[in-house]
């Protein structure tokens, strides 16, 4: 029987040994999450994806280098030619052709064109009895080519685009102060659950002490056999309330662990957070500051350009459209690589394309019309979008304002509470109050405790998300650091 007993005592040790305790504080879970957790990998991707559509966008508008080339592209085939006479005739081609092409490339966001500026030579080797050699060069050719001079996508996403990234910037600060939301949510659930196993204990061992007084005070006849089974009641919903608590307790700590990434066998003991700065957040300053930092105001602004932006698109497609094209250059043949550039002479193109509807039924009109209706329904959901915008963070201001009160009474209920429990046990131990009266203290006691907890948790919750609401700290007054990305 020893050695059994010996055997579990050893291998508790060993499990207790390879459990590490780690003492935690709200900031630094919050910091944990803020740089760890899944959350944070998903927002940090959007952001990246976000942050290379915009390089994209602006690598686009700078002029693009390009080569072409085909070296060599050989061809032996027969095939029908035109004779010098008109005739037709099927004759058999031997050539190899190659060509090599420059070309500088260069939109033009004013106009919606692109500039073209190339330079390209070709060389023809004819194989066979008549074999030769000739070259054709273009030593410099400048184009510019416009599909509609109506419409111009290049002067609408140079005013979207940038709004669209500083969404992303934004909008990442955001969810990190969510994320900041969840993280004390978890932190504290966590605490709750430690509270109450904690309160289980103490309930438990109190419980304990009162049922061996109560014994020996039952044997004595100085108390009745119902309030001895009352408390022995009593013991027993303690030990099954330790035995629920520490479940939950073991439940929050798996939560917290995979939301910060930590080693599941590491044992998480959180710190309540008693020092609170309080502070009263003025209503038009929250204001001000929402609508100098949110996402959701710069998402207003690009709403309502893409709206007028569809109307101009209908515009310009649905009505006449007009093209416009010109080249100039200097081009030059011969049969050696030297003679195609002595000499050459110019070329010169220019082209004015148009299409006109004459007659579709009104589908033109009918085009315009919903991109106006939309343009129109865009405008009514943002000022609506804008009022639920102003109505959320004031409502928030005022709780959180509140909540300071609602906090100082807490602290206190809960400190009357355990010195109420304190007096009550006393009085019991001498006789001078019933069980009953004990239970209810207890129970005051715990409510108490979770009570104050619980507006810990409000308070902090509140303050993350005002910090969300308007990325500004109001207890540092300032903004809110805009947050540092690697990639």
């Amino acid at each position: 029987m020893n050695k059994i007993l010996l055997v579990l005592f050893v291998l508790c040790a060993a499990m207790v040994s390879a459990q590490t305790t780690e003492m935690l504080r709200l900031h630094e879970v919050v910091g944990m999450a803020q740089m760890r957790s899944p959350a944070y990998l998903r927002s940090k991707t959007t952001y990246e994806n976000n942050y290379w559509r915009y390089k994209n966008f602006r690598a686009g508008m700078l002029p693009e280098l390009r080569a072409f080339g085909t070296v060599p592209n050989f061809n032996r085939s027969i095939e029908r030619i035109t004779l010098p006479d008109g005739t037709d005739a099927f004759v058999d081609r031997s050539l190899a052709t190659s060509a090599a092409t420059l070309s500088l490339n260069q939109q033009v966001p004013w106009t919606g064109g692109q500039f073209s500026f190339i330079s390209s030579l070709q060389r023809i080797d004819l194989l066979g009895n008549q074999a030769n050699t000739s070259f054709l060069g273009t030593p410099f050719s400048i184009s510019y080519n416009q599909d509609n001079i109506f419409y111009n996508r290049f002067r609408w996403e140079r005013q979207t685009e940038p709004l669209r990234f500083q969404e992303a910037e934004r909008a990442f600060a955001e969810e990190l102060e969510e994320i900041a939301i969840q993280a004390s949510s978890l932190y504290f659930e966590l605490l709750l659950a430690e509270n109450n196993y904690q309160l289980a204990l103490t309930n438990l061992a109190n419980t304990d002490t009162l049922f061996r007084i109560s014994q020996g005070r039952y044997q004595l006849g100085k108390i009745a056999e119902n309030d001895l089974l009352q408390i022995e009641l009593s013991l027993l919903n303690a030990r099954n309330r330790v035995a629920e608590t520490q479940l939950d307790l073991e439940l929050r700590q798996q939560e917290i662990k995979r939301y910060l990434n930590l080693n599941q066998r590491e044992n998480i003991v959180l710190e309540v957070p008693s020092q609170v700065r309080f502070f009263e957040v003025k209503p038009d300053q929250a204001l001000d500051q929402a609508r100098a930092n949110r996402r959701a105001v710069l998402e207003f602004r690009r709403r309502r350009i893409e709206a007028e932006q569809m109307v101009a698109q209908s515009k310009g497609d649905n009505r006449a459209q007009v093209g416009v094209s010109a080249n100039f250059g200097l081009t030059q043949r011969g049969t050696t690589l030297g003679s195609v550039y002595a000499n050459p002479q110019d070329q010169r193109n220019v082209a004015l394309t148009m299409s006109i509807p004459l007659i579709n039924w009104g589908v033109t009109r009918s085009r315009i019309r919903m991109a106006e209706a939309n343009r129109e329904l865009v405008e009514v959901n943002v000022q609506q979008d804008e009022i639920n915008f102003e109505q959320e963070l004031l409502l928030q201001v005022m709780r959180f304002n509140m909540l300071r009160d609602q906090l100082l009474v807490a602290a206190k209920a809960d400190t009357i509470a355990q010195k109420r429990f304190d007096v009550t046990k006393e009085r019991y131990l001498i006789g001078k109050i019933s069980i009953t009266d004990l239970n209810l203290s207890v129970q005051e006691k715990d409510l108490a405790r979770q009570a104050y907890i619980n507006t810990l948790r409000s308070y902090w919750q509140l303050y993350y998300l005002l910090r969300r609401l308007t990325l500004y700290d109001f207890a540092a007054q300032k903004p809110l650091a805009r947050p540092e990305v690697k990639f």
